[in-house]
């Protein structure tokens, strides 16, 4: 197995000083990334979530002899959240300006709102953006169908360290390949992975509509956002996939009308009648020992 952490790191070398300061990624994970653009030289890259631009511009520096490559990023934010005085992407404007003929750069929208202006045949997507569910799910919904479903890759940055969402994600989507980079502190799991995309995730992607019955605890989707995303949805996938999403989000609103005791034992609920429909060999060793416990 090739370690793409270890591929080219002299491409991101002259850069890595001044970038470091403005990336969320630790040193593995920024090797990582230069070293799967350096290997598999992708045409179409599509960046969702910006921040300072330090991934923006470790994307760029790595694409800027590859004929043909760009980059199109998008950020919810108008703004740095980190700096915000200054625009989401600032470092690449102020620090890599002979980089910018490769970069295309929306702001102030969910990725929804953008997809179609970047049009299809997206190679690779780097996915980091607010780790809260369920937008990193959502996100990727709205990319898949202009992806290329025969050898593009998705990365995905903080799967482990940064709540639930991306962990979600990785682990629901069904793809050829799924791997990560040896950790920083091999005392943590690794933090960063990537999944190859293929027409069995597209055939399996039910997977991560189910992941929306998983209750938005701490996440409320805007109504402005969800009418975008839905007329995505409502476009590329079947009408019973469609249907199934507009249906969960009447669950959440349902769990949020009732409080928090309330969706907590909904959400029980909920998970017991999923297991009864898709594990009930599952159901009854439970009730077997919940029955001899009382015993």
């Amino acid at each position: 197995m090739i370690h793409y952490e270890d591929f080219e790191r002299e491409r991101l070398d002259p850069i890595y000083d001044i970038i470091a300061p403005y990336s969320e990624m630790s040193k593995n994970e920024r090797y990582f990334l230069n070293g799967m653009i350096r290997y598999f030289k992708p045409k179409k890259i599509l960046e969702v979530g910006v921040s300072s631009g330090g991934g923006t511009a470790l994307i760029l520096n790595a694409i800027s002899d590859i004929d043909g490559a760009e980059l199109y990023s998008v950020d919810y934010s108008e703004k740095a959240y980190r700096h915000p005085e200054k625009s989401s992407g600032f470092l690449v404007e102020e620090q890599f300006p002979h980089l910018m003929d490769k970069w295309h750069i929306y702001r102030g929208g969910d990725v929804s709102r953008f997809i179609e202006t970047v049009g299809g045949d997206i190679d690779m997507l780097v996915l980091d953006t607010v780790h809260i569910h369920p937008w990193e799910t959502l996100n990727f919904l709205c990319v898949l169908p202009l992806m290329k479903l025969s050898g593009s890759w998705t990365i995905l940055h903080d799967i482990s360290l940064s709540g639930l969402a991306c962990r979600y994600l990785f682990g629901h989507v069904v793809s050829e390949e799924k791997f990560s980079p040896a950790p920083d502190n091999p005392e943590l799991p690794p933090n960063i992975g990537a999944f190859r995309i293929s027409e069995d995730t597209m055939k399996y992607i039910n997977n991560l509509f189910e992941s929306l019955m998983i209750p938005f605890f701490s996440s409320e989707v805007p109504q402005k956002d969800f009418d975008s995303i839905s007329a995505i949805i409502k476009k590329y996938y079947s009408p019973e996939q469609y249907k199934f999403f507009l249906e969960a989000f009447k669950f959440q609103a349902s769990l949020k009308d009732r409080g928090y005791k309330e969706r907590k034992k909904s959400f029980y609920e909920s998970l017991k009648t999923f297991i009864i429909l898709w594990q009930p060999s599952l159901y009854d060793s439970m009730r077997k020992i919940k029955r001899s416990i009382k015993k």
